[in-house]
């Protein structure tokens, strides 16, 4: 199926998302990622224009009882899409509850994969609180969305109430009207929260749905990708990037709660070259199982190494209950493998990944949500605010040198790596001299230069990655690195 991607409002001219000011919000699985990226059509003023976008070039089926016009689709002000004909309509949030000093701005896109979005960007109540929310249609049962779905409701920044969800048809006895009565939304213990939370369901389903507490079942946390790697990159659960070029043991995360009291702990090992430093090894505890996995700078080879309970290749087809995927790059002089921890059994969808290239290795904790790491510590900070805290869970480090001393491991963290590696504490980490000055100074004399390595990372989605990217790259003076992303 093909969108056409037209507003058509009066005789008003069609311009589009090139303005500077667009956050990223990434809505998470089943949902668009709202970016300035020039990929975003800004829907036009709604009070003079009542704004409509046009669908399909052919019909498009919606639900078992009404198809997709192959008119047009409304965007409302307040938090709703309808067919041109209100055969239907999807209500995300409602602020028409709301009194007065509203601010409405809403942006559409298609993709290549049938699937439609419209977001509704920093909505205001009286001009002091904002929401930030996003509906994705579509065709497809699936695909995008996750099996059996063809809408996704994506909250992003929810900071005032009341609102609603519903879904209405032409037909008054077959619709669902959910109200969310109250409530700020940045409440996470709040029954009604909406903030941060994706729900995804197929049309038909709603319209069997009556109360809050019906629709809730439908929706989860946002998940979110963190972890480590390279010339130690580090992203938060927040997907704050940065960077600490010491040498020691870290802790990454640690949750004594984790999967019903398992408890996990992961540390990696940092090495100093020069004025930077990689992740050479990565260690992961669950319940009684410590699992090590190190790169290798020879090449040709694809076998992973790694170290079950310290047992060199030992069985590994599952780890602390937990089954395990291993992936190796054969037949390359890259050295590129993957260990996959699949957590799905306790935590649906989410994934912690231990993968290497040449020597570097990368930890990844994939689709991660509030209640799985909601309360853990380490590198990747707290998974509520975002910011990088200590160890005492109430000072934020900013200075991310201060940050990896903190987080040094200590005795009291357990030593998990199967062989101690200097420096070990009270020694402190390593820190290289002016890291940031002495990559100015490789600059001036590298055969590598920031425009052949930006081109070499240009397939990158992710603007941090990207950037990334390109200072392994000038790092390491190996446009190979590229590979690791």
């Amino acid at each position: 199926m093909k969108f056409i991607s037209t507003l058509l409002f009066a005789s008003l001219a069609i311009f589009s998302a090139n303005a500077n000011h667009l956050p990223t919000t990434d809505f998470g699985p089943g949902c668009l990622n709202f970016q300035d990226d020039g990929s975003w059509n800004q829907v036009p003023d709604f009070v003079t224009n009542d704004p409509f976008l046009v669908a399909p070039e052919s019909p498009f089926r919606f639900s078992s009882d009404t198809r997709f016009p192959d008119q047009a689709v409304r965007v409302g002000a307040t938090g709703e899409l309808s067919a041109s004909d209100y055969d239907w309509t999807l209500g995300i949030f409602d602020t028409k509850a709301q009194n007065g000093g509203a601010i409405y701005e809403a942006w559409y896109k298609s993709n290549d994969h049938g699937t439609f979005a419209t977001t509704w960007h920093a909505t205001s109540a009286n001009g002091n609180k904002h929401n930030t929310f996003q509906i994705v249609i579509s065709e497809a049962i699936g695909g995008d969305m996750g099996e059996g779905n063809n809408v996704c409701f994506c909250y992003g920044d929810m900071q005032w109430g009341p609102g609603n969800v519903h879904v209405a048809s032409s037909n008054s006895s077959d619709h669902t009207h959910v109200d969310f009565s109250g409530g700020t939304y940045q409440n996470a213990a709040a029954d009604n929260s909406l903030d941060h939370k994706t729900c995804c369901f197929h049309a038909d389903k709603l319209k069997q749905l009556g109360s809050s507490a019906d629709f809730a079942s439908l929706c989860h946390s946002r998940g979110t990708e963190a972890g480590s790697n390279g010339d130690p990159h580090f992203k938060t659960w927040h997907n704050q990037h940065f960077e600490y070029h010491g040498q020691c043991d870290l802790v990454l995360t640690k949750d004594p709660d984790f999967a019903d009291g398992l408890g996990i702990d992961v540390h990696i090992r940092t090495k100093l070259v020069r004025h930077w430093s990689y992740i050479k090894n990565a260690v992961i505890r669950i319940g009684n199982d410590i699992l090590e996995i190190e790169g290798s700078s020879v090449e040709f080879d694809s076998k992973p190494h790694y170290w079950i309970n310290y047992e060199s290749q030992g069985e590994l087809s599952q780890f602390a209950g937990f089954p395990v995927k291993m992936f190796s790059q054969q037949g390359t002089a890259v050295t590129k493998n993957r260990i996959e921890i699949d957590l799905s059994s306790v935590y649906p969808g989410q994934k912690i990944v231990l993968s290497t290239y040449k020597e570097f290795v990368k930890v990844s904790f994939e689709n991660a949500n509030e209640e799985s790491f909601g309360t853990s510590v380490g590198m990747l900070g707290d998974f509520n605010t975002g910011q990088t805290l200590a160890r005492d869970g109430v000072t934020v480090l900013d200075d991310f040198t201060d940050l990896g001393h903190e987080w040094q491991v200590l005795p009291s963290d357990k030593h998990l790596f199967r062989e101690a590696s200097a420096p070990q504490f009270p020694e402190t980490c390593i820190d290289p001299e002016d890291p940031r000055g002495d990559r100015r100074r490789r600059l001036d004399g590298s055969s590598i230069g920031e425009e052949e390595a930006e081109t070499a990372c240009a397939g990158i989605k992710d603007e941090l990655d990207r950037k990334d990217c390109v200072y392994d790259i000038l790092a390491t003076q190996d446009m190979d690195m590229a590979g690791a992303y």
